[in-house]
C-alpha cells in the first residue's frame, strides 16, 4: 500500500481582528480586477516555507525538529504595502506584505524552519523570501489600471503579534484550496 502524501505548507495567519484591515485593502483593488479570483480571510497567511507532498511521517518529524529548534519569543509582523508576482506588468498573484528587512525575527525563524527541513531531507525555496499575504489572482485579462493602481494603493501599516507557526495541509479542490491545522508550534 502507497504512503499518503499531503501537500503542505508551514505558515503564520493573521489574528482574526486584522482581516477587517486586509479586506478594506483588497476592496481597493477589486474593481480594476473584476475577473480575479479573490481570496477569503481564512486564507490569509504568510507562507514561510511550501513543503511539497509529504508523508505524515515526515511532517511528524518536522514538527519535533521544529519544536525543539524554534525558541523565538512572539513577534510582531509588519504589512507596509500592496505588490504583484511575478512582476508589476505581469500579476498573476495580488499581495498585502512588506520587505524582508522590516521582519527581520520573521527572517530569523524562517532561517531555523529551512534548517530543520533541510535536515529532512528537502530542498528549501530557492526564490528570495518576500513576506505577503496573498489576496487574489489574477484570470484573464489584467488592466493597466490595475497595475497603476497596485502602486497607489496606501494604507498605515499593519502589524499583528505572531505567537504560533503552524504546518499545514491544503487540499485542492475545484472550488479552490481548503486548509487543515496538522501542527501548532506555540512561540513563547
Amino acid at each position: 500500500m502507497a504512503e499518503v502524501l499531503h501537500r503542505s505548507f508551514i505558515g503564520i495567519f493573521p489574528p482574526k481582528e486584522i482581516h477587517e484591515r486586509l479586506i478594506f485593502i483588497q476592496s481597493k483593488m477589486k474593481p480594476f480586477a473584476p475577473h480575479a479570483k479573490w481570496e477569503s480571510e481564512d486564507k490569509f497567511h504568510i507562507t514561510m516555507e511550501f513543503l511539497g507532498n509529504k508523508t505524515e511521517e515526515w511532517l511528524d518529524r518536522l514538527h519535533d525538529d521544529m519544536q525543539s529548534q524554534i525558541s523565538a519569543s512572539k513577534f510582531t509582523v509588519i504589512l507596509t504595502r500592496c505588490g504583484s508576482f511575478p512582476t508589476k506588468h505581469s500579476p498573476k498573484v495580488f499581495w498585502i506584505g512588506s520587505e524582508p528587512a522590516e521582519n527581520p525575527q520573521l527572517i530569523e525563524v524562517l532561517e531555523t524552519i529551512r534548517k530543520s527541513a533541510n535536515a529532512l531531507v528537502h530542498s528549501p525555496d530557492t526564490k528570495p523570501f518576500h513576506p505577503h499575504i496573498t489576496v487574489g489572482r489574477a484570470k484573464g485579462k489584467i488592466s493597466s489600471a490595475l497595475i497603476q493602481n497596485l502602486e497607489t494603493v496606501t494604507f498605515h501599516p499593519i502589524e499583528f503579534m505572531c505567537s504560533e507557526i503552524r504546518i499545514i495541509m491544503s487540499r485542492l479542490a475545484s472550488t479552490g484550496s481548503t486548509y487543515t491545522t496538522l501542527f501548532t508550534i506555540p512561540l513563547k
